[in-house]
């Protein structure tokens, strides 16, 4: 459908169980469109938001050619969708996400070749078929490393932290299901992720970078706007803009970049559809991320994205859950969203939602938030 513009009373098909599946499904609506939603749980909420469902299982083609064919277009809001699925629906609709920026970005040699493409800076990394191709490479790569299979949602594969030769004699029987890549870790003091919005006609928009915070590999604060010098902001345009020119992707997707303290600026990972911080922009920007999707893969023009307020997007999981209902009456400026009970979220499966917290100053908002002392480590409240 390159080109193609799709006007109200259209109908739109969603793919997913995530939590910005409903998202999606409301920016839809709000724009006149009519929505079917296809998951495998009828009482998710984005089922329910719909104007009509169908409920199947991702590896049943017969339902999502079914499916596909009630739409005019379909778009998905999953990482994880296999190229058969993304294929089934292409066969019967317009696919304006395509399956091919997906496809490389599951692939971790297909991702590797693609930053190397692009001239970015990614960890240094080798690729390994047995166990020998792990002592001949580790002097290279170095300590620590970690051990990844290059298909990312490989069932049987798992990650292993490399610290010492001795780790390396774990890796046994890893390759048995896969090709795997041995790769560098970066250290690094700062995570930013960029949002970019990319048209049929190749035109894009960047939100603003949000800087994250993460405690134990989970997300736990996100915000803006992040404090960059000039010449890394121009170098994160820069490194977006030359995505969207090598990709043939329409709608919203998300870069993630790791920032050192000597200025230096890695890949993190490319997630091909919305990703962790893009919620921030429901309140922080003049359009959300959701309704640039729309507009990009309905043909619409895309909007300038500015900044309305500092924001801050702190996520929380069941266990902060009753701490977050003590401030429901005392904080004006939290904006609340608790995930509906019972909803399957691959990527945050123990998160029970997240607040949006807004003011004047980012760092009296930040200070608010450290005062609950809800998301503060535990080892450091329990001596108290």
């Amino acid at each position: 459908m390159d080109n193609q513009v799709l006007y109200p009373g259209g109908t739109i098909g969603v793919i997913g169980d995530s939590t910005d599946g409903p998202m999606i499904v409301s920016a839809a609506r709000q724009a006149g469109f009519k929505v079917g939603a296809y998951g495998s749980d009828e009482t998710s909420e984005m089922l329910q938001l719909a104007d009509f469902k169908i409920v199947g299982e991702l590896s049943d083609r017969e339902r999502l050619s079914d499916f596909a064919e009630r739409c005019d277009l379909v778009t998905y809001d999953s990482q994880h969708l296999s190229p058969d699925v993304l294929t089934a629906i292409a066969e019967k609709t317009a696919l304006p996400q395509g399956s091919d920026f997906q496809m490389m970005m599951q692939d971790r040699l297909l991702e590797r070749a693609f930053y190397e493409q692009l001239n970015v800076n990614i960890p240094p990394y080798a690729t390994i078929v047995s166990l020998d191709d792990v002592y001949q490479s580790i002097n290279s790569i170095g300590y620590p490393s970690v051990l990844k299979p290059i298909q990312k949602d490989l069932v049987h594969g798992e990650e292993l932290t490399i610290r010492t030769q001795t780790d390396i004699a774990k890796a046994a029987g890893l390759m048995d299901w896969g090709t795997y890549i041995l790769e560098s870790t970066v250290d690094y003091s700062r995570e930013l992720a960029v949002t970019v919005a990319r048209n049929a006609s190749g035109e894009s928009r960047l939100f603003p970078a949000v800087e994250l915070k993460r405690q134990n590999g989970q997300l736990t604060w996100a915000y803006l706007p992040a404090t960059l010098d000039d010449d890394v902001q121009g170098e994160l345009d820069r490194i977006c803009h030359e995505i969207v020119a090598n990709v043939s992707y329409v709608g919203v997707f998300e870069v993630d970049f790791m920032l050192n303290d000597n200025g230096s600026i890695y890949v993190k990972q490319i997630i091909p559809t919305f990703g962790e911080a893009g919620r921030i922009f429901d309140r922080a920007t003049t359009v959300s991320q959701f309704e640039q999707h729309i507009r990009a893969i309905a043909g619409m023009p895309l909007s300038d994205v500015q900044i309305l307020k500092p924001t801050v997007m702190a996520a929380f999981t069941h266990q902060q859950a009753n701490a977050i209902k003590t401030q429901w009456t005392l904080k004006p400026n939290w904006h609340f969203s608790f995930y509906r009970h019972g909803h399957q979220d691959i990527d945050n499966q123990q998160l029970a939602g997240h607040i949006l917290v807004q003011g004047d100053e980012l760092s009296k908002v930040l200070e608010q938030l450290e005062d609950t002392e809800i998301w503060t480590p535990k080892s450091e409240t329990e001596s108290e």
